[in-house]
């Protein structure tokens, strides 16, 4: 029984938005690719499987967005990953210096960091921007140099375009070679080692020959009744051989069934598999998903009680307000209604006193 490794990698696209990840994802993928983009939380999932040393490698590749409204959630999407894909935009100085945020984001979520390839992306467009907003290839060398050196953490630079394909495969490539091979970088973590039975088609065993025996100085003596009664070797023979044959035509015919039985077998497994993993991703992604909503349903529920509290102190602050702002224009009235006596009283006086004189 001989036994083909099957690995399996989860690889994180990282960078600023806009900076052409989902495009490299795209162009690596080839059209048609299938995918699991989940637009409130930020992320995009797909897989490619491909061949490496005769051995079969799937990529799972999660594209994470870049925005800052996502960064309380991605801390979740770098679990379990074997590879980063660091991307920055060779003609956006800004995203190049946003690259020593997220190698510091994820090294701080990842206990131990994976294989990494830094990527300096859309070099077809260099010529078409100002030469202050270009990153050069040397500046991005020396910058993945340094990083490497720091952190200890083995690195590779390259730059690619999306839209010409350069370098696209080769950096996948490269990943991929890094995360299988230990011996290409310090370590490799969290890789998946699914051993697939092949089973080896065992070489068809030679037919023991027929026994044969000189014959005897008796046999010379044997009656003519006797030589009539023996079956003729060699029609015995030839019925030995066609026998073997047709056993053999049988045994070809039983292996090519068992293959082809194997073959679909081992087709059924890798589209259930891929349906799993779709799935199990999903439940992730979900899963997050309702935990972020729980919290921001704890919180507004908890807004929704301080503004409670709030409404009801203010609506008692306003009818207490209003009580004695109603009772101060109450006595003013009042003392209004006093004055106004006074001044008809004495008016009344200074008219009897006109009258009198």
């Amino acid at each position: 029984m001989a036994v083909a490794k099957r690995w399996q990698f989860k690889i994180c696209l990282i960078g600023d938005g806009y900076v052409g990840k989902t495009s490299i994802r795209r162009k690596y993928l080839g059209q048609g690719f299938r995918s699991n983009y989940i637009p409130s939380l930020g992320v995009d999932f797909a897989q490619k499987t491909v061949t490496h040393n005769d051995e079969t490698v799937r990529l799972v590749i999660w594209d994470i967005a870049g925005q800052p409204q996502f960064q309380s959630l991605r801390r979740r999407y770098y679990d379990g990953s074997s590879g980063l894909i660091l991307v920055y935009s060779v003609v956006d100085r800004e995203s190049f210096d946003s690259a020593t945020k997220w190698l510091v984001e994820a090294k701080g979520y990842m206990a131990e960091f994976p294989a990494l390839i830094i990527v300096g992306n859309k070099i077809d467009l260099r010529s078409y921007h100002p030469k202050e907003d270009i990153v050069s290839y040397e500046e991005g060398l020396e910058f993945t140099k340094t990083f490497s050196d720091k952190l200890n953490t083995p690195a590779i630079f390259i730059e690619t375009s999306a839209l010409t394909g350069e370098n696209i495969d080769k950096a996948f490539d490269k990943l991929t070679r890094m995360m299988i091979n230990p011996e290409d970088r310090t370590t490799v973590t969290t890789m998946h080692e699914v051993p697939v039975g092949v089973k080896e088609q065992s070489q068809p065993t030679e037919p023991s020959p027929v026994a044969t025996s000189s014959p005897s100085v008796e046999s010379t003596s044997t009656t003519s009744e006797q030589v009539e009664s023996a079956p003729d070797v060699k029609d015995f023979s030839l019925f030995q051989e066609e026998e073997i044959g047709q056993t053999m035509t049988e045994l070809i015919e039983l292996r090519a069934k068992l293959k082809e039985a194997e073959d679909d077998f081992r087709d059924f497994s890798l589209e259930i598999e891929t349906k799993l993993l779709n799935l199990r991703n999903t439940v992730h992604v979900k899963k997050i998903m309702y935990e972020h909503l729980r919290q921001q349903l704890t919180q507004t529920r908890q807004d929704w009680a301080d503004a409670y509290d709030e409404h009801l102190e203010l609506d008692k602050q306003k009818k207490a307000d209003v009580e004695s702002k109603l009772e101060k224009i109450e006595n003013l009235r009042k003392r209004i209604d006093d004055v106004e006596a006074v001044v008809r009283k004495r008016v009344r006086e200074m008219e009897l006193e006109k009258r009198s004189d």
